[in-house]
């Protein structure tokens, strides 16, 4: 019960935004901007914050850390393999990579892993959300753009490196690594905006999942159902076992894990739309995926407590 306790306050908020978005109270104008906001300032405020307090990580940690890394790149590559394998439409072959491997770690994930596993973690969550939207992302992104012959080369990296997400968790970085401390008004207004961070972002989520749920369209079923079990069971399953293989301390391999298991982001949504490939898709998987993660997540969770 106090496993349940601790979860349950999330997907409340979820479930409080899809009310608001099936009712018109969160409409999709106003829905855009609580995402826009935690696009552009909640969630890079969020990375800035904890990756500027987290300390250096030790060798085990760096270890952990980079087998995560690892591991979720090779889910990435994989899924775009099979997705071309399958013959499945370009468009759909460049989003799914990006669908099946970029979770919902910073505004869900990590506070969960925080709530489950203790404060202890807070750290080595940081570090592992900054792997998702730095390596993870700038990959999926490069990948995402194969999906049109609109875009060049330089373009993709400058859309990559002008990320906020990416420009957040590279500036909570450099903070790390040269112990720089932020003046005392600009670190309260950036502990400030990342305490907005998670509940706005659950909220535009659950306002999501109001407006747009229901069936996906039958062509999108073969790739979402693929997408999906990548993303809830195979990722969390393959960190768990290639972690416990290193040897790694059970509360960093518990917190790969839960991260790991996130539902897709809905950054990943805002990506496609932005560039218009495979946004459909992505919000269907987005939805979808934060639904069973009610299930899988508490499942998880469970386990791992």
């Amino acid at each position: 019960m106090d496993l349940i306790a601790r979860i349950a306050p999330f997907f409340a908020i979820i479930a409080l935004g899809a009310v608001a978005g099936r009712t018109g109270l969160l409409g999709p104008r106003l829905g855009g901007w609580l995402s826009a906001y935690t696009f552009w300032v909640g969630f890079p405020a969020l990375l800035i914050r904890w990756l500027g307090d987290a300390p250096p990580p030790d060798a085990s940690q760096a270890l952990a850390l980079g087998l995560y890394g690892s591991t979720m790149t090779l889910i990435l590559l994989g899924a775009w393999a099979t997705a071309r394998r399958l013959g499945l439409p370009k468009e759909t072959a460049a989003g799914l990579p990006m669908v099946a491997s970029l979770g919902n770690t910073a505004f869900l994930g990590a506070p969960l892993a925080v709530a489950v596993l203790g404060e202890a973690v807070r750290p080595q969550a940081a570090a592992l959300v900054a792997i998702d939207f730095i390596l993870l992302m700038g990959l999926a992104v490069a990948i995402l753009q194969t999906g049109t012959a609109a875009v060049g080369l330089a373009a993709a990296l400058r859309r990559v490196l002008a990320n906020p997400t990416v420009l957040g968790a590279g500036c909570g970085l450099a903070l790390a690594a040269t112990g720089t401390r932020l003046p005392g008004p600009v670190d309260q207004s950036l502990t400030l905006l990342a305490l907005t961070a998670s509940p706005v972002a659950l909220i535009a989520l659950g306002g999501l999942i109001g407006r747009e749920g229901g069936w996906p369209r039958r062509r999108d079923r073969g790739p979402l159902a693929l997408a999906l079990t990548i993303k809830l069971a195979l990722a969390p399953l393959l960190v768990w076992l290639v972690l416990g293989a290193a040897g790694v301390a059970p509360d960093l391999r518990a917190t790969a894990t839960l991260l790991a298991a996130c539902p897709t982001a809905v950054n990943v949504f805002i990506q496609t739309r932005n560039m218009g490939i495979f946004a459909r898709g992505a919000a269907e998987a987005v939805i979808a995926g934060t639904v069973l993660s009610a299930v899988t997540l508490s499942l998880i969770a469970h386990f791992l407590a």
